[in-house]
């Protein structure tokens, strides 16, 4: 979410949230805080975490999984507003590029790296798995960016223009520093038996890069201290600042996105608390969407269990039944699986693609359903 709008230190006085300040604390990233200190304390055992990780998975089919279905039904769902010519014509660009022409490339790359892996020949799979993790990183910047001005737009309570700039710069340097941090090894990264391109960053690289980050770290946290004590004098209590979004701004950035050594049980967890601050706008927007076209909760509960299933179809059940096709095995976890981890990089990929979309200012459905209503 890119929300760009001008600072208004003389709002009326606001008590805006997605659902309670402290439920939306909680919800943008907070709860991952509490999560992390709960692992520290209980210190799992290497078979504890081993357990963990096969219980995450199977969250991941109702909480995961669904998130990027709901991206998926969203953005297509904004066919009507492309065609009839509602959006802002920069965003329809975006749009057409996203929904129609990335899709097909991306997908035609897969289909040319499957069949090279078939052959021994597993570099084009490797870029596209090194691909994903090199967004992975992009798109939880990104987003940890927009959840500070998404909640800065909601309570009418905009960040100052050089706050906005710290926090972007900042948000790109932690994503870069956290991309050598992690390619400063020969480790292979593996998805269902396809292993990504090995990239050794020199470290002098990865030095030059964290240093930049602690740099903008310092720089972001002048500009916020700056803005918060100006709405302090101003005599604003915590509940109309927008610092849930801000918790989430900084949750993502260093204990999202490594910066911070981790606990590995968090680190299984991560992708729940990711897709759950998804989850926590999202549902705000089709409840507000509801109201304002009289949906009834039968409805809601349907795009709701619409999403799972797709979830289900795209991450599971397709590419299994396209595995088992050429193999004539189920694909089990542990195993090599090709259809899968190339679905698996397709949708990750293109997820980040049409929420760079989807969220950006301009959009008119996020305006009435997420800010207006």
């Amino acid at each position: 979410m890119q929300i760009h709008t001008q600072t208004d230190f003389h709002s009326p006085v606001r008590h805006r949230a997605l659902y309670t300040p402290w439920t939306d604390v909680l919800l943008l990233g907070g709860g991952s805080v509490i999560a992390l200190l709960i692992f520290k304390m209980l210190r799992l055992s290497a078979e504890s975490v081993a357990q963990l990780a096969i219980v995450m998975l199977v969250v991941a089919n109702f909480v995961n999984h669904p998130h990027f279905a709901y991206s998926y039904q969203l953005f297509y769902g904004s066919w009507k507003e492309v065609k009839n010519g509602a959006m802002p014509a920069d965003l329809t660009r975006r749009w057409c590029l996203a929904g129609f022409i990335a899709p097909i490339a991306l997908a035609l790359g897969l289909m040319l790296g499957a069949l090279l892996w078939l052959n021994g020949q597993p570099l084009v799979l490797g870029i596209g798995l090194n691909l994903m993790g090199l967004l992975v990183g992009w798109h939880y910047a990104k987003q940890g960016f927009g959840m500070a001005m998404m909640d800065a737009a909601f309570k009418k309570r905009y960040w100052p223009a050089a706050a906005r700039k710290a926090m972007l710069m900042n948000a790109y340097a932690c994503w870069v520093a956290t991309w050598t941090l992690g390619n400063s090894t020969q480790f292979a990264r593996e998805l269902w038996g396809v292993f990504g391109l090995v990239v050794n960053v020199p470290g002098v690289i990865v030095i030059a890069a964290c240093t930049v980050a602690a740099g903008t770290t310092a720089w972001c946290g002048l500009a916020l201290y700056r803005a918060i004590k100006q709405w302090h004098e101003q005599q604003f209590n915590w509940k109309q600042m927008p610092l849930a979004g801000l918790t989430g701004y900084f949750v993502t950035l260093y204990l999202w996105m490594g910066l911070i050594s981790l606990d590995p049980a968090f680190v299984l967890t991560v992708p729940f608390f990711h897709s759950l601050q998804y989850l926590t706008v999202i549902g705000r927007y089709k409840v507000n969407e509801a109201k304002s076209g009289g949906w009834t909760r039968g409805q809601l509960a349907g795009f709701a269990l619409t999403g799972a299933v797709l979830g289900a179809i795209g991450f599971w059940l397709m590419p299994a039944a396209l595995d088992y096709a050429r193999t004539g095995k189920i694909p089990e976890i542990g195993s090599p699986a090709l259809a899968v981890a190339c679905f698996w990089i397709f949708i990750n990929v293109h997820h980040y693609l049409i929420d760079n979309v989807l969220w950006r200012q301009g959009n008119p459905k996020v305006k009435q359903y997420l800010f207006d209503a």
